[in-house]
């Protein structure tokens, strides 16, 4: 067994023939000899047991009344502009329950730019839930370049012209990991009433479709 030494700042050379290094850009194994003195980057410490990433939800699933007026107004942004549209996801501290906030944003065919802002007083940001429009709810190039740094809970809903279709997952250093959409939502999105709606948010603003949308809005690429 080698001892591990981590390189923070200040760290000076221990005085052992080999040792492992454990620094911001990997783990280096570090011999010295009479001939040589070497760091070789290594994947892992051989004697130690193998993990896998994971990450694992733990709060209660989001309500059916937080997500019927989510879907509201998914839908009624969808139906002025045929576009994408997004809400963040907070947790009220000590009450435990989800809160939704409409960010000013730009919403167009295939994305929507939102501006995140602080939190509400009392309240912690879990996540976000946008939609797809007409496309399938799925988690785009987009939204991974958009979560890269946003960990938290994030919901794509799509199919907003017919039967609402999911998407669920956690988002952790840049590592999307899957969720059941049962094991986050208290119903799924096409078991609430479609007739509840949410008043406009008076932030949104629209952009023009792209030209290669088809009628009911859905672009060649989200």
């Amino acid at each position: 067994m080698f001892p591990i030494y981590v390189k923070e700042p200040g760290f000076r050379e221990p005085e052992e023939p080999i040792y492992y290094l454990l620094t911001r850009n990997g783990i280096f194994q570090v011999k010295r000899t009479p001939l040589f003195r070497s760091r070789i980057r290594v994947p892992g410490l051989l004697w130690l047991e193998n993990e896998e990433e994971a990450a694992e939800f733990l709060l209660p699933a989001i309500p059916a009344k937080i997500l019927a007026e989510t879907m509201a107004f998914f839908r009624e942004i969808f139906r002025k502009y045929r576009a994408e549209a997004a809400v963040l996801l907070y947790l009220r501290e000590g009450a435990g329950e989800y809160e939704i906030r409409i960010p000013p944003q730009r919403v167009s065919g295939g994305h929507c730019q939102y501006e995140i802002g602080p939190n509400p007083a009392g309240c912690l940001r879990v996540g976000t839930i946008h939609s797809h429009g007409a496309a399938e709810a799925f988690h785009s190039e987009l939204d991974d370049t958009d979560e890269q740094y946003d960990d938290g809970f994030h919901v794509t809903i799509g199919s907003l012209h017919a039967k609402p279709s999911v998407s669920c997952s956690l988002v952790v250093d840049g590592r999307r990991f899957d969720l059941r959409p049962e094991v986050a939502l208290e119903v799924m999105p096409w078991q609430l009433d479609p007739t509840i709606r949410l008043e406009d948010a008076e932030d949104v603003t629209a952009e023009p479709l792209p030209g290669d949308s088809d009628s009911s809005g859905r672009p060649s690429a989200i």
